[in-house]
C-alpha cells in the first residue's frame, strides 16, 4: 500500500453519508447523555433553537448507570471474572494442564490489574451507552507491559470484509511536530525534525493517520515487523508520504459495536434507540417548571385604566387600586395546571429510558417492597438472564478481541512459562469471561442439576440402583467449576485416587484384623478342657481328642 491509496481510504470512510448520519445521531444523543464541556448549559440540536436549554438530566443519570451496571457485571471487582481455557476441553482433564493453566491465569489477571485496563475499558463501555460505537487499543511499553488506550468514535473510522468483521481501523491524531519527533523518532520526516527543534515552530501541528489492516502475502511466523499478519501504517496527511511501516501478529484494534442492525456498518446505542424520548423529557419539564411557576405565583387580571400600581406577590407587599371604582379592583386569576398529572407523564417517559439502558435490570430490587427471600433470589436470576444477551455479545466481539492481543504481547514476552509443557503443546488457549451474568446462566444449570438429584434421591429410596447413572465425582468437579472454587482448593484427580486407595488399605487392615480376632477367639475356645460328663467331653473321646 502506499501513502496516496492510504490517504484515500481515510478520506472516503470520512466523508461517506453513512459516516455522516451517523455522527448526526450521536453528537444529538450526546447533548442529552453527555454534553461537551462547552454545552453543558445549552443544547444546539440540529433543528432546534440555539437557546434552548437542556433541563432534563435523566439522561446523564441514565448513562451512568449503564456505565456502572455494564463494568461491574462484566469485570466485576473482587471477583475472578476470566479463566483461561484450551479450546480441546478433554485436554483439561489432565491435572497438568489446569494447574499450568490457573498459573498463568493469575499472572495474566495480575497485569490486567496493573495496567490502566478498567480505567480506558470504563470509557468504552461509557461510549457504548450514548453512542453505541468504540474502539480500544492495546500496546506494550516501557513504563507497563499492557497499556490500553480507549478512543472516541471521532478518532477513528473502520471498514468490514465479506463476513462483517471489522479487519480494517483508521486513526486520525494530530501531533505537534515535538510530539511527531517524539513518537517516529529516527522515522520522523526531516521538515517536521527541523520544527521540532525550534521552541517557536515546536507546536506547529501535523495530522497523521494510522491504519491496521491484514497483510497481503504476509509471511507466517515471521519475525520481521514489514511481514506480519497485520500491517501498520502511519501516514502524514500534510506530507502525503508512509512515516513508519510495521506489523502486529494480531489486531491490535478492538471495535465494539452495542446494537448492529441490518445494512448498517455503524453500532447504535439505547440512547439512540429512544432519542426522541430525550427532547420530548426536555419539553415535559420545561412546561413542568412553568406550571408550577403559575401555581406558586400565580397571574393577575387588572383593568387597564391606570388605577393599580406595584402588583406584586411578595411577603408584605402592598398593592394599591383606586376603591372609588369597583371595576378597578385587580384581581389574581386561579391556574388550572395540574403539576401532578406532569410529574406522572414525565416519570413514565423517564422510566422509558431507564428501561433502554437496563437500568431496572441492574437494579432489580429498586422500589421493590415486602418480598420474600425467594422472590428476592428469582428476579435476581432472571435479571441476569435478560442482561445476558447484551453482556455475552460485548464479550465475544469486544472484549475478548483484545484480551487476546494483551495475552499474546505477554506470550511473545516469556512472560508465561508455566504454559511450556508437553501437554500443551500445539494446543489453542482460549479465554472464558465468567462475569456475574456467565456465572448466572451456569447457576441455572447447576440448579436444574440439583433438583434432578433431588429428585433421584427419592426414587432411591425404593430402587438403589438409580444411582448408577450419575457420575458423583464429574458432578462434584461441575459444583466446584460453577461456583468458581480456587483451583488451589481443589485435590487432583491423582490426589483422590490416592486418598482412596490409602481408605480401602485402612479398612482391608481392619476386616483382616477383625477376621483373625475371630479366629483367635475361637480357638482359644476350642483350647478349653469339657466339663465332666458334657456333650463336648462325650463328643471329644468319639473323635479321639
Amino acid at each position: 500500500m502506499d501513502a496516496k491509496s492510504l490517504i484515500a481510504m481515510y478520506r472516503r470512510e470520512k466523508s461517506s453519508t453513512e459516516r455522516t448520519n451517523f455522527e448526526e445521531l450521536y453528537e444529538s444523543a450526546a447533548e442529552f447523555c453527555n454534553p461537551s464541556a462547552d454545552n453543558i448549559r445549552k443544547k444546539k440540536t440540529k433543528g432546534q433553537r440555539d437557546d434552548e436549554q437542556r433541563i432534563t438530566d435523566i439522561g446523564i443519570k441514565a448513562r451512568r448507570m449503564f456505565t456502572a451496571g455494564m463494568m461491574s457485571h462484566l469485570f466485576p471487582q473482587g471477583q475472578n471474572w476470566l479463566r483461561l481455557v484450551t479450546q480441546d476441553r478433554d485436554l483439561m482433564k489432565s491435572d497438568n494442564v489446569t494447574r499450568a493453566l490457573s498459573a498463568a491465569n493469575k499472572k495474566f489477571i495480575r497485569a490486567i490489574e496493573d495496567s490502566n485496563f478498567y480505567e480506558e475499558m470504563g470509557q468504552c463501555i461509557d461510549h457504548c451507552g450514548y453512542i453505541g460505537t468504540t474502539s480500544i487499543y492495546c500496546e506494550s511499553t516501557d513504563k507497563r507491559i499492557l497499556n490500553f488506550r480507549s478512543h472516541y468514535v471521532n478518532q477513528f473510522y473502520f471498514c468490514e470484509n465479506y463476513l462483517g468483521e471489522v479487519d480494517t481501523v483508521i486513526r486520525e491524531l494530530k501531533l505537534t511536530a515535538r510530539q511527531a519527533a517524539q513518537q517516529f523518532v529516527d522515522d520522523c520526516p526531516a521538515s517536521i525534525k527541523e520544527l521540532a527543534a525550534d521552541p517557536v515552530t515546536s507546536t506547529k501541528e501535523f495530522t497523521f493517520i494510522h491504519v491496521v489492516m491484514p497483510r497481503m502475502g504476509y509471511t507466517p511466523d515471521a519475525t520481521d515487523k514489514e511481514e506480519k499478519k497485520i500491517a501498520s501504517y502511519y501516514v502524514s496527511i500534510e506530507l502525503k508520504q508512509i512515516v513508519r511501516e510495521s506489523g502486529f501478529d494480531e489486531m491490535p484494534y478492538s471495535v465494539g459495536r452495542f446494537y448492529k442492525t441490518n445494512y448498517e456498518k455503524y453500532g447504535r446505542s439505547p440512547a439512540i434507540e429512544v432519542f426522541k424520548t430525550l427532547p420530548l423529557i426536555n419539553r415535559m419539564e420545561v412546561s413542568r417548571i412553568r406550571g408550577a411557576e403559575r401555581v406558586s405565583n400565580p397571574p393577575w387580571l387588572a383593568p387597564n385604566d391606570g388605577s393599580v400600581r406595584r402588583i406584586s406577590n411578595d411577603q408584605g407587599s402592598i398593592i394599591y387600586w383606586n376603591a372609588g371604582n369597583p371595576l378597578s379592583k385587580p384581581e389574581q386569576l386561579r391556574p388550572m395546571d395540574n403539576v401532578i398529572i406532569n410529574d406522572q407523564m414525565i416519570e413514565k417517559k423517564e422510566q422509558e429510558i431507564l428501561d433502554a439502558f437496563y437500568v431496572p435490570l441492574f437494579n432489580p430490587l429498586m422500589n421493590k417492597q415486602n418480598m420474600t427471600a425467594f422472590e428476592s433470589a428469582e428476579r435476581l436470576n432472571l435479571s441476569l438472564q435478560f442482561l445476558s444477551p447484551a453482556v455475552n455479545r460485548l464479550n465475544k466481539y469486544f472484549v475478548t478481541p483484545i484480551l487476546e492481543r494483551a495475552f499474546g504481547i505477554m506470550l511473545r514476552s516469556g512472560l508465561l512459562p508455566e504454559l511450556d509443557i508437553p501437554e500443551l503443546s500445539g494446543a489453542t488457549l482460549e479465554f472464558d469471561l465468567v462475569g456475574k451474568a456467565s456465572i448466572a446462566s451456569r447457576q441455572i444449570e447447576l440448579f436444574g442439576t440439583m433438583t434432578a438429584m433431588q429428585q433421584m434421591m427419592q426414587i432411591a429410596q425404593f430402587k438403589p440402583e438409580i444411582l448408577d447413572n450419575v457420575n458423583s465425582d464429574k458432578t462434584s468437579r461441575f459444583i466446584q467449576e460453577v461456583n468458581m472454587v480456587p483451583v488451589d482448593l481443589q485435590l487432583s484427580e491423582e490426589e483422590v485416587m490416592f486418598i482412596r486407595e490409602q481408605r480401602a488399605e485402612m479398612q482391608a487392615q481392619q476386616m483382616q484384623a477383625q477376621q483373625m480376632q475371630a479366629q483367635s477367639d475361637a480357638y482359644v475356645k476350642m483350647q478349653k478342657t469339657p466339663e465332666e460328663g458334657s456333650g463336648a467331653e462325650v463328643l471329644m473321646e468319639q473323635t479321639g481328642e
